[in-house]
């Protein structure tokens, strides 16, 4: 037999319309059943039953003489589901407008959405909301804005003959008077949930309901050949989730709705995992259409039971958030058809609901694998469009067209609707990196410990997260053994989310915040966590855990060692470091945690780890020990043996032993002659005919990189460019390559051209890294190789550098053994940090390879440049040229300068400072436009080149000058800033950088991160051009290999000016 469903074509109005279809197509169908336990029986309400209901609704509110076609009337109740249904569709028959709300809103939010749209009628349920409904008229009154309350009707006025009723019975159907409404006019209020800020109402019209019933979610169910019954009696009515599930989905498939049981006049029964469960199981409901919070739950999850018995419904759904991927992918394991309800009151369901049955047949559904239960395909009903947002994600546009109508229309171009997401799903960290929170914190909350997570971080140094436990785990959270006892049980699912994130998103364990039972965590009436309302009430907890975690008298509560000797210490840093990393990659003694993974956030916290036991021991030289755990301690130090016995060393008030050390130089030259030795024989001694330029370019997508990648891209001399980037699980490198041309107004269309090959790979690796046929295809074409990747980190000692210079030596042995073999250029990108030690005394320093590496000695950044220079120098019989780059600086047409830089950093805390650093030393720094143009011009030259070159600006500026430009540019808005001597602005920097330094500190004075930078600068150890001092490099090589660099002109008011034009237009300053 047929079932009957309803036309979509607008010929029977949605609601009561659909409801008189059913009452005289289908008056014996069930609309609603549920489970009663006095009968132990099932009750079926038929759609006869259903549709005399909302008649007898229509008759009781309009006998409310004060009502009127046409208003808005606000339903604030705590009701039985089946009265709520019956009330929507009654309103509407009544010629009324609902506005269904949730009663957890607030007094302010609901006068708000009253006044917004109009409504000045509100019925509810007094006896089971009596101090919100007192708090409203209160808020009304306050407001001057009068609004009629009444009572809902009662159960029993509605269906007084429930699950007996038949057409036998006496029925008065209600007629409303002339009205006909628009289609473009409302036939109902919806409200946003709230868990991103205030609800706000969003109009549902006549059209745009009809439309909506033809969305795949609930069309396709019109031609499933299988009897379904919706299980979906957790979804509130006053939601859109429940809209559709409770009225949509009846009425346009004409299956029946499974219910929790009417408990009028008892307040109605309020979802849990358990009792949703057991109503699905024994209401006779063949799907479950739930929130991700009870499938998360445990008591879902852990129980096989549970599992089991999902896996027997025709489908689980879930709406309304993002589920965990572990929670999901158990589920399908066993055997749940699992799938993702995608939509929103703004533009409804789109996706589908039935294409997760593999065996079902219904015209245009095409079934997806288990697996895909997180993903979504949309149907041909919609009219997409996806922009690209330049950083590998696409914003979904919905457009309004015949078929689909958003109730939103938010784009300036068409009509149509835009989300990336929920805003608040995005954090984004003082580095500009964007956290995805949703994924980590459903790992988190898979802990059976844990009720509600929310990750917190936006604007600050890394992310952190706000447990709340479950029931029977609570604590206070001032007890400090408490609390690190609940975090160290919570750490091992931690670790676990830490695993699938980004290195700049993982939580570290002391980032993690525990809620007072007193201040539960707000949540929206679907259950999710009301993100904003819950971080804004534990705004002050959050920020004192930033400003302990960011000062230097913070240190995590731990066990000590059990003595201050070497070998002791070893083990307990390897058991903190292990800790700290959360990676299953074993720390070695000898291992340099930089190479393993190791960033400047996992050194602060080892340091902090060692403060904090140092202060908590009864050693009689802990406390003198103190000042000597410097904030430079790991990089000084950075392998765990060498810690120890500086800790060590600490204790036993000696500096560390460095009498079997070598000196800064013989470590450098022992670097040099370790990386020199055994060079493979060039492939080939006579010339090879080249068939075009092919270059291998390394650190594509950084700031030099991308814009050697574009002038490489459109030079016709340039066949094929290999843009070789170490993998990222983060991102791709053509997502990160178009992100960085974006941010430097670079022609994206360059991107595109079919010269371009992106290479994951790792020149410290054999074969790069990369897989055979592709290493074959690159080895066997390659001429030239530009090598411009490097770690750029001041504060690494030269150890840490050691696989930046392996990747060079790699990149040797690529050339040589490659079909070219010493035909093949190697421009090698260097720095004038290689002169770190130059005694200026013997002049400029020249252009070549110094033989003396004391030359070099400093910071490890300009350290390893040099043994980097030095190895290609050696007989290798390849055509190596290093280019030295200055300081590069913003240059036409923008200006850009990375804010990351030592000197936008300089800028941005001199305006908190209040005062510029003054110096009578002379700056060459050189615009990127030319910096590029040198790398060009050396590269693709078909004469031999120096074998090293110095890339500066030839004609210096004062940096007096370049000071006082900055402060004009800045303007009134920073205030005037003196020129003080550079030594006393570090001075103040130093005073800054005292115990009590907090997040916003960092925020505000961004050099405080690299003070051991500005000290070395202060005291003129440092390179004098690159690092802001005076910078005297021969340069005649250079200008003559490049006009552009020849040319240039000094730095004046007008580069100043595009430089802080540039910056304030990132909201960097």
């Amino acid at each position: 037999m047929t079932r009957p469903v309803p036309p979509l074509d607008g010929s029977v109005r949605v609601w009561p319309g659909f409801a008189d279809f059913h009452y005289a197509a289908n008056p014996r169908g069930t609309c609603a059943q549920f489970f009663r336990e006095d009968t132990g029986g099932i009750v079926r309400v038929t759609f006869e039953e259903f549709a005399r209901a909302s008649h007898r609704v229509a008759h009781a509110l309009r006998a409310d003489k004060c009502l009127k076609s046409g208003d808005v009337v606000a339903l604030i109740a705590l009701c039985d589901t089946l009265m709520y249904m019956a009330l929507m569709v009654g309103m509407t028959r009544a010629g009324l407008i609902p506005f269904p709300i949730s009663p957890r809103n607030s007094p302010v939010g609901i006068h708000s959405m009253l006044s917004k749209t109009g409504c000045r009628h509100l019925i509810t349920t007094q006896s089971f909301l009596q101090p919100l409904i007192d708090a409203c008229k209160v808020e009304f009154t306050t407001q001057c804005y009068e609004v009629t309350i009444n009572e809902i009707p009662s159960f029993t006025e509605v269906f007084p003959l429930l699950g007996k009723e038949t057409s036998s019975d006496p029925f008065e159907p209600f007629v409303l008077g002339d009205w006909n409404p628009d289609w473009d006019d409302p036939i109902l209020y919806l409200h946003s949930s709230g868990s991103t800020g205030s609800p706000r109402a969003i109009a549902q019209t006549h059209r745009t309901a009809l439309l909506w019933c033809s969305l795949p979610c609930v069309a396709e169910g019109r031609s499933y050949s299988r009897n379904i019954i919706w299980g979906s009696m957790m979804a509130p009515t006053f939601h859109a989730l429940g809209v559709y599930t409770h009225l949509y989905s009846t009425f346009v498939t004409g299956f029946a709705n499974a219910l929790f049981s009417p408990q009028y006049p008892a307040p109605p029964i309020m979802p849990t995992p358990q009792n949703t469960l057991e109503a699905i199981k024994k209401s006779g409901a063949n799907t479950a259409i739930v929130v991700p919070a009870f499938l998360e739950a445990c008591a879902w999850v852990h129980s096989r039971e549970a599992v089991d018995f999902l896996a027997q419904l025709e489908i689980c759904a879930f709406g309304g958030g993002p589920l965990s991927s572990k929670v999901g992918n158990t589920l399908v394991e066993h055997g749940v058809k699992l799938n993702t309800l995608y939509g929103a009151t703004e533009f409804g369901t789109l996706s589908s609901f039935f294409d997760v049955i593999p065996d079902s047949v219904i015209p245009g559904v095409i079934p997806k694998s288990p697996m895909d239960w997180s993903w979504v395909r949309f149907s041909d009903r919609l009219k997409l469009r996806w922009a690209d947002q330049g950083n590998g994600t696409y914003e979904l546009q919905i457009m309004t067209h015949d078929l689909h109508r958003p109730s939103v229309q938010n784009l300036p171009d068409l009509s149509g609707y835009a989300t990336v997401g929920r805003l608040d799903d995005v954090l984004v960290l003082a580095s500009g990196e964007k956290t995805v929170p949703l994924p980590m914190e459903g790992h988190i909350l898979h802990n059976p410990l844990v009720q509600g997570a929310l990750i917190f971080g936006t604007a600050r140094e890394q992310v952190g997260v706000l447990v709340e436990p479950k029931p029977g785990y609570t604590l206070d959270p001032k007890d400090d053994k408490a609390v690190v006892e609940f975090r160290n049980r919570i750490w091992p699912t931690v670790e676990e989310a830490n695993k699938d994130a980004p290195a700049f998103s993982r939580i570290f364990k002391e980032m993690i915040l525990v809620t007072n039972p007193t201040k539960p965590m707000t949540r929206a009436a679907k259950g999710t966590v009301q993100r904003n309302k819950t971080l804004s009430l534990y705004a002050s907890e959050i920020n004192s855990l930033y400003d302990v975690v960011n000062s230097s008298m913070y240190g995590e509560r731990t066990d000590l060692p059990s003595s201050w000797t070497p070998p002791v210490l070893l083990a307990w840093l390897q058991n903190q470091a292990q800790d700290i990393h959360s990676t299953d990659v074993k720390l070695g003694p000898t291992d340099d945690l930089f190479h393993r993974g190791f960033d400047s956030l996992s050194a602060t916290f080892l340091r902090n780890r060692i403060l904090g036991a140092l202060r908590s021991s009864n050693h009689p030289n802990a406390r003198r020990a103190l000042a000597g755990v410097t904030q430079n301690m790991i990089y000084a130090y950075p392998t765990l043996e060498q810690l120890s016995q500086a800790v060590a060393a600490l204790l036993m008030q000696q500096a560390p032993d460095d009498a079997a050390v070598m000196s800064p130089a013989e470590s450098i030259e022992a670097l040099v002659q370790r990386y020199s030795r055994n060079f493979p024989k060039p492939s080939i001694l006579a010339s090879l005919a080249v068939e075009g330029t092919v270059v291998l370019l390394t650190g594509s997508t950084g700031s030099l990189g991308s814009y050697i990648l574009a002038e490489l891209l459109g030079d016709e001399r340039v066949r094929v460019v290999y843009a070789l980037n170490r993998p990222s699980k983060d991102q791709s490198a053509p997502v990160r390559q178009k992100a960085a041309f974006r941010d430097k107004g670079l022609p994206l269309a360059l991107l595109m051209s079919e010269k371009l090959v992106f290479i994951d790979g790792d020149a410290s690796k054999p074969n790069l890294d990369i897989e055979a046929d592709i290493y074959s295809k690159i080895h066997s074409s390659v001429t030239h190789i530009i090598h411009n990747a490097w770690k750029v980190d001041f504060n690494l000692a030269l150890s840490s550098f050691e696989t930046n210079i392996r990747a060079t030596r790699g990149l040797i042995d690529f050339a040589l053994t490659s079909k070219y073999g010493a035909q093949v250029k190697l421009v090698f990108v260097s720095s004038i940090t290689v002169a770190q030690s130059w005694d200026y005394s013997n002049g400029s320093f020249p252009e070549d390879v110094l033989q003396d590496a004391s030359y070099a000695v400093g910071g490890g950044y300009g350290e390893g440049k040099y043994v980097a220079e030095r190895v290609p120098a050696s007989e290798t019989g390849l055509k190596c040229t290093t280019v030295r780059i200055g300081q590069i600086c913003g240059g036409v047409p923008d200006g850009a300068w990375a804010s990351t830089d030592w000197f936008p950093i300089l800028v941005k805390s001199s305006i908190t400072l209040q005062c510029l650093p003054d110096s009578s030393e002379d700056v060459s720094w050189i615009p990127m436009p030319a910096a590029t143009q040198v790398m060009l011009d050396v590269s693709l030259a078909e004469e031999i080149q120096p074998i090293a070159i110095n890339a500066v600006h030839p004609r210096p500026a004062k940096w007096r000058n370049i000071m006082k430009a900055i402060s004009k540019a800045l303007g009134e808005s920073c205030g005037v800033l003196p020129l003080v001597p550079f030594k006393e602005w570090v001075q103040k920097l130093e005073r800054c950088a005292g115990h009590n330094t907090t997040a916003d500190d960092l925020n505000r004075i961004p050099a405080l991160r690299i003070l051991p930078f500005f000290q070395q600068v202060a005291s003129r150890r440092a390179v004098i051009g690159e690092q802001g001092d005076v910078a005297e490099f021969t340069t005649d090589k250079c200008r003559a290999i490049s006009a552009s660099l020849d040319q240039l002109q000094v730095l004046d008011d007008g580069d100043a000016e595009m430089w802080v034009r540039y910056w304030r237009s990132k909201a960097f300053i």
